[in-house]
This record gives C-alpha cells, structure tokens and sequence, in this order.
C-alpha cells in the first residue's frame, strides 16, 4: 500500500539518529497572548536543556542548534504566521540540518527536547486530529470543494450551474370548458420550476461524480457535506459507493470565507474522531479474551509492537507517561536513553506500520483501567 506524505515524513524521521541527537522543538503560538508566554516558555526550556549539555563541542554544536531555533522566533520579532510550530534541528556544529513545518493547528503545549532521534509522539497527534478531510459546500446552483487539513483549508474547485435559457415568459393557463373531467393546465411557472429541478438534480448528481473521484485520488480520511434541503442528498446520489462515507451536516456555508468555514469544519472533525475512539474501544473491548485479541496497559502494548504483532495503537493523548520506558529486557530497549513510554509506544508503532489514534474524553476514560494504553493486534 503506498504510504502517504505524512507516513513517509515519520518514517525518514525515526531514522534519523545523527552523532549527537536531535533537538525536538513545538510551539503554541497564541496571538491573543499580549505577554508572549509561549516564547518564554521556549527559551526557558532551551536555556534548561543547555545547563545539562557537556561543555566544549558537544556545548556548542547544541547552541548552534538552539540558534537555528531563536532566530525562527526572534525575542523582539512579530510572531510567525501559524499557531503550530515544529522543528527538527540536527545537534551539530557547522550548518545543521533542518526540519520545520509550519500549521493552523497548536501542539498541546510549547516544548523542547533533546533526544538521540527526533521526539515525534506531539507531532502524530497533530496529524490524527488534524487529518486531510474533503470538505462539500453545497446549495441549490454551486458547490465548492475544499480540504480541509491541520486547520487550514485550501479550495480545489468551484463549480456553479449554467442555465443558458432564461428569458422565460409566465403564460396564462387555457381554461378548459368547464364539466366531467376538465382541469386547469400547469402553468408556464410550473414547468419552468420543474425544469429547474431537473437541472439542479443533474448538476449535483454530476458534480458528486467529480467530487467521488478526487475523494479516491487524495485519500481523505472524512469527507463532509455542509448544505440544507436535499442538496447533500442529490449530491450523495452522485457519489456511488463512496456515499458510505459522506458525514453530512445541515448548515449554508457556500458563501462563506474560508476562515469561518475552517473553525466550523475543525469542529465536525473533533466530533468525528471522537466517534472514532468510541468505535476502537469498542473494538478492543470485543478483542479481549478472542482472537487476534488485543494488548492492554503500557508493558504489553510496547512488548506487542516491538514484536510486530500490534496493528492499531490507541492511547490517552492527554496522559503524559512520564518516565523512561519499562523495563523488560527488550531488545529494542535497554533503558539507558532517557525515551519516555508514550513516544517509545509511537517510535515502534511507526516503525512497524501499525496505525495510531490518540483519543481523549469518553474514549480516554474506557482506556483508564489498562494504564491508558491498549493495542488491536494482528496475530
């Protein structure tokens, strides 16, 4: 199966391990917080991570990797565009490597770490709650397409029906003789309103085609329709099979811009990944005592994926597991690197293909007795 930007971009990641580390850095930007909380918070934990660096060169090629990161978010500087900020920085001397990526949505909080690899758990969990979603606005003549992805929207379409004959003319209905079986014929008005009908139903039914093939082509994980009336309905006829997948909401956004109507599509997605943590707890719920089965709590879960046997990690994104992996005397572990479990259970997961979704609310609470942490399994 071909791997998606986002799966290449944690692989070449867990695989980078340069002589002396990666420092791992995400910023929550809040405009609307006049004090910069967020930017001191980052120099306080990169001034943290530097007072427990080893002098001489190991010192000073982790001060030119905090540099390339100070000078990203300059003290005096406006704040960059974006409320998300994550940053790979390569611990080296002379011109070190580089990776940043730039978003609408924010990491839980404002962090900088050094590990030998780059700290990924914060950055997945972006990626599951802020998918690639096709988003549907449609009213009676137009629809736009748009995707949806980390909070940002981008229009890929915009289609609008055409009717080249609209100089019509309302006729007077003929009057029959009145008597047995006589009736008043449908008027001028009536048929050009059935007319129209019939063009709209088209229109939509055509436009829903157009809609399905990119829906197979971009693979995104939600599509939804926002419109009132029938028109998602004639829009979905459309769609084929892949109707299945069409969450519709009753709202008229067509002519909105794109800002309102990304806020109000980041809400559609919550409720969306909420109902499916809901569905994977009850998949691990069922999977318990049958087989394939599934692996509950931190220690078992960590050993199922290390062994290649987990196919779908689910755990507590708001859990922050704090201290370094459990032992087991695991090949994959010999507890000397300081990883704490949660990013170790995302380390393997990557590494071994196994999809990943962090849940909070309801579903986080059904994970509560197994430590937070369960995995479905493949074998």
């Amino acid at each position: 199966m071909e791997r998606t930007e986002r799966e290449r971009l944690l692989k070449r990641l867990i695989e980078w391990r340069p002589q002396n580390g990666i420092l791992s850095v995400y910023v929550h930007v809040d405009p609307a917080d006049r004090s910069q909380g967020w930017r001191i918070e980052l120099r306080e934990r990169i001034r943290a991570l530097a007072q427990h660096t080893s002098p001489h060169d190991e010192r000073r090629a982790f001060e030119a990797a905090a540099a390339e990161v100070l000078e990203r978010f300059p003290e005096h500087g406006a704040p960059p565009e974006g409320r998300g900020h994550v940053g790979f920085i390569e611990v080296a001397g002379k011109r070190p490597t580089a990776v940043w990526r730039d978003m609408q949505m924010g990491p839980r909080r404002t962090e900088a770490v050094r590990y030998q690899r780059p700290y990924l758990r914060p950055l997945v969990e972006l990626f599951a709650e802020g998918p690639h979603v096709g988003v549907a606005l449609v009213s009676a003549d137009r629809v736009r397409l748009l995707e949806w992805s980390l909070g940002a929207m981008r229009e890929l379409e915009d289609w609008e029906l055409t009717l080249f004959s609209l100089d019509w003319r309302e006729r007077k209905a003929e009057r029959s003789i009145p008597g047995a079986g006589s009736r008043t014929s449908a008027s001028g008005r009536d048929q050009f309103g059935q007319r129209m009908d019939a063009n709209r139903q088209r229109f939509l039914r055509e436009v829903g085609s157009l809609v399905a093939k990119e829906l197979g082509e971009r693979k995104w994980e939600h599509l939804i329709a926002f419109g009132v009336e029938e028109y998602p309905r004639e829009l979905a006829d459309g769609l084929g099979t892949a109707s299945e997948r069409l969450h519709t909401v009753r709202h008229d956004l067509v002519s909105e811009p794109e800002g309102q109507i990304a806020d109000r599509v980041g809400e559609e997605v919550g409720k969306l990944n909420a109902n499916r943590g809901l569905e994977l707890m009850s998949e691990v719920e069922e999977a318990i005592g049958a087989a394939p089965g599934a692996a509950l709590g931190p220690q078992e879960t960590l050993e199922a994926l290390a062994e290649g046997r987990a196919r779908h990690l689910v755990f507590d994104a708001a859990r922050d597991y704090d201290g370094r992996s459990l032992e087991a005397d695991l090949a994959y572990d010999d507890g000397t690197d300081g990883v704490p479990v949660g990013e170790r259970l995302v380390e393997l997961a990557v590494a071994t293909n196994a999809a990943i979704t962090p849940v909070r609310g309801e579903p986080a609470s059904m994970l509560e007795p197994h430590g937070g942490v369960a995995a479905l399994l493949r074998y």
